[in-house]
């Protein structure tokens, strides 16, 4: 529910502040979120080979459907709140832990189809289960597969589409390189997140490099090899989320002060 809370109020902002929002008819408008929404599982699932849940449990339409609705119906008494960028910025500087954990229970949630215990794992190639780098795909997809979907897409506008296809990810950033990260993190956190999860875990794709970081790990924690153990689901899942929340603070801290500087500047020159 809480995720669903935050993909709606970021597709309203959006709509918003790009003054789409009366001119969306309601097929877009709810269709946009679902793009929105399930981007990342459909895409994820597809790389799987598995069906998305969104092709056979109907009361995952009811629950995001119906909770976009009634946010729509709350946000409609107060759109100065989606507007507001000094207010946005520090709904996001307040939520950004929130937002981490959201998606990496996406990231691991979907890389547990790579795990011999789950039942899909024989219906995944061998090839895709024992490769990093899939791991890291997975990740990005399952992360950020939805809000690139429906910014690749343009749901925003009542025309799909109209601004052209390329991928969020390859159109012209900031200059700053480090800007330019913190403005894609959504994506590649989500395959850094995917990565400490299989390392920390010893997912059997990361044995060889486990092999090679090995000595410095074991130099670094001044223990001995036999006194290490993979960390457990959960203790891998909440290392992850440690890594993701700081990149995730880090940016909301920087969006917070960019926009707080020509606010700050503006009252400066009034006085």
């Amino acid at each position: 529910m809480l995720r669903v809370n935050r993909i709606s109020l970021a597709f309203q902002s959006n709509t918003y502040r790009q003054g789409t929002y009366t001119a969306l008819g309601w097929k877009s408008y709810i269709g946009g979120f679902c793009v929105m929404s399930w981007g990342g599982m459909v895409f994820s699932h597809i790389l799987l080979n598995l069906p998305p849940p969104v092709l056979y449990a109907p009361q995952v339409w009811f629950n995001y459907i119906s909770i976009h609705l009634f946010l729509t119906a709350v946000f409609s008494l107060i759109p100065f709140f989606l507007v507001d960028a000094d207010l946005l910025s520090t709904v996001d500087l307040v939520l950004f832990p929130l937002d981490a954990m959201l998606r990496v229970n996406a990231v691991v949630g979907t890389l547990a189809h790579l795990s011999p215990g789950s039942p899909s794992y024989e219906l995944v190639s061998p090839a895709l289960i024992g490769s990093p780098l899939f791991h890291f795909i997975l990740g990005c997809t399952a992360s950020a597969g939805g809000g690139v979907t429906a910014a690749t897409l343009g749901v925003w506008s009542p025309n799909w589409g109209s601004g052209g296809f390329t991928p969020t990810f390859l159109r012209k950033g900031p200059r700053s390189p480090l800007r330019n990260a913190l403005s894609t993190l959504d994506i590649w956190g989500g395959g850094l997140a995917a990565i400490v999860y299989g390392l920390s875990t010893s997912h059997t794709a990361f044995h060889p490099l486990l092999s090679v970081l090995s000595p410095y790990i074991y130099a670094f924690a001044l223990v001995g090899m036999h006194d290490v153990k993979p960390y457990s689901p959960l203790e891998g899942k909440s290392l992850a989320a440690a890594v993701l929340v700081a990149l995730f603070g880090i940016r909301a801290l920087a969006a917070k002060l960019q926009v707080s500087a020509p606010a700050a500047a503006t009252n400066k020159d009034k006085k």
